[in-house]
């Protein structure tokens, strides 16, 4: 994020942050952080990703999904500064960093900034938030080709040094203007924010518009403030970002189970090339056998000469500890054993492959094929019982647009899809009487669904309720955050708090088999 981009957001966020409370802090990710605020009787979602890469600082009323146990960080953020007031924040808008005092007596500060990430103190360093030195505007290209003008004047960023090496080509007028307007601030705030996409994809932020040189051929769109833009980016980048982190994760167990079959598959190879040398080994026999008259069977040689088929002469190396009979036999005894373990390793060969074809499409369980670690209170060295596929509690589909979708077996998978899906992610149920839940997977919230995605979703739920032979089903559709668990009531009751939509739709039972994943339904 441009620190000039964060000069604009730091003001538009200190009209919401002033006078808030501070609800909870949370650590979805590493380097992320989430702070629940309440202002004017409503709930947001204060996001910062920290890092020299792709840092980012939103507010939105969506909240990632939270680890099981909270991150020792955010239990301290909790402790110092959970249920505080906000006051006027201090911007140090160069470093791109904010200070925000908290109520309280003596005043502690909460600290925002995009590359250390959220943190408290007592105080703040000598000249937080001064406002840097401005140089002669007319003077910006010769400024500008100043080796080390970042260390000078910081507020000239990459961004801006980038736009201005444009400008100082086409219109330095223009240039000295966009300099004296960044001097002079975001004012009050109305002046419009240009947000750049790439295939629908926002990628960056400008609060001035930018050349065609640095577009970079992206589409440019103006947006009528920095909160507002840098949701649009900020959204798909980090809730899209945390799903793939959880979909790497979830596959994790999946990638190690192909990873070691594959490592044995590699080890069949170099068996098998062993095993064929043994079954090799007969052509010899055969030809001393032919010999044995001449040669003697009881003679011990170190190696013999043996005229082959063709009429060609070949040297055989013998164990002179044995009998020319003995070699034989033992070749003879070696072939068969190896042509017996190539019928086995074929047979391993076509189980590993389809066990790993199985692993990558998601319809076997890692723990079907490898032994789980030695878990606490078992004897060493003795596995853990393999799951069994078909112990699993819900079911895997994709849709015919690509999304992926679980359905419950039962009210534990009821339970357990609800446990797996994302606050944004669509939740469907049958309308007025049981039936099985569905979860939508998103990649970020207020991701478009294709019409055909919501209907198939809606089928699938409707083939599996108390609809199912009736022909057509009505089904509800919500968000997975507005779905609660009812404490103390059976396992798989939920409490809806708003539904978004409700779909009527034709049944069939080929829903199923078109799109599933699951071997086993």
């Amino acid at each position: 994020m441009d620190a000039h981009v964060f000069r604009r957001l730091a003001a538009e966020l200190a009209q919401v942050l002033t006078g808030s409370r501070i609800e909870r802090f949370y650590a979805p990710a590493p380097d992320i952080t989430t702070i629940v605020l309440y202002a004017a009787g409503l709930k947001q979602n204060l996001l910062l990703r920290a890092g020299r890469r792709f840092p980012l600082l939103l507010l939105t009323p969506e909240r990632p999904e939270n680890p099981a146990s909270p991150a020792a960080h955010a239990m301290w953020l909790r402790k110092h500064a959970g249920g505080r007031r906000l006051g006027a924040p201090l911007v140090d808008w160069v470093n791109r960093r904010m200070a925000v005092p908290l109520s309280g007596s003596p005043v502690r500060w909460l600290v925002l900034c995009l590359r250390e990430g959220v943190t408290v103190t007592d105080t703040l360093e000598d000249g937080f938030g001064s406002e840097p030195a401005w140089p002669d505007h007319a003077r910006f290209a010769s400024i500008h080709e100043g080796r080390e003008v970042w260390a000078a004047y910081p507020q000239y960023t990459p961004l801006l040094r980038e736009t201005l090496a444009e400008l100082a080509e086409t219109d330095p007028m223009d240039a000295q203007a966009l300099l004296a307007d960044l001097e002079y601030g975001p004012g009050d705030c109305t002046a419009d924010v240009y947000l750049y996409s790439r295939e629908d994809v926002p990628e960056m932020v400008s609060v001035w518009p930018l050349p065609a040189a640095c577009a970079k051929g992206m589409t440019e769109s103006v947006v009528p403030s920095a909160m507002e833009a840098v949701r649009l980016m900020g959204t798909q980048s980090l809730f899209g970002g945390m799903v793939r982190q959880k979909k790497a994760e979830e596959a994790a167990p999946a990638n190690a189970a192909i990873k070691r079959l594959r490592k044995t598959l590699h080890k069949l190879d170099s068996e098998e090339r062993r095993l064929s040398g043994m079954v090799a080994g007969q052509a010899d026999a055969l030809a001393i056998q032919a010999e044995l008259w001449r040669i003697g069977a009881d003679s011990r040689l170190a190696e013999i000469e043996v005229t082959l088929s063709d009429g060609s002469v070949k040297r055989i190396a013998l164990d002179s500890l044995r009998t020319v009979r003995g070699n034989m036999e033992r070749m003879f005894h070696q072939a068969m054993r190896g042509k017996r373990g190539l019928g086995m390793l074929n047979e391993r060969r076509d189980t590993l492959r389809s066990q790993i074809d199985a692993l990558e499409k998601g319809e076997l369980e890692p723990d079907a094929v490898l032994p789980r670690k030695n878990a606490g209170g078992r004897q060493k060295g003795r596995p853990e019982p393999a799951a069994h596929p078909d112990s699993k509690l819900y079911q895997r589909f994709r849709s015919s647009d690509g999304f992926l979708m679980l359905r419950g077996r039962n009210a534990k998978g009821n339970h357990e899809i609800l446990n797996k899906a994302m606050p944004h992610d669509l939740w469907f149920h049958a309308e007025d009487g049981p039936s099985a839940h569905l979860v939508l997977r998103l990649e970020f919230p207020g991701q478009e669904v294709p019409e055909r995605t919501m209907i198939e979703a809606a089928q699938l739920v409707g083939v599996k309720s108390w609809q199912r032979d009736g022909g057509q089903a009505r089904v509800m559709c919500a968000v997975a955050r507005h779905v609660r668990k009812v404490k103390g009531a059976a396992v798989g009751a939920v409490h809806v708090g708003r539904m978004e939509r409700s779909l009527l739709v034709d049944l069939g039972q080929d829903i199923e088999k078109t799109l599933a994943v699951d071997a086993v339904l």
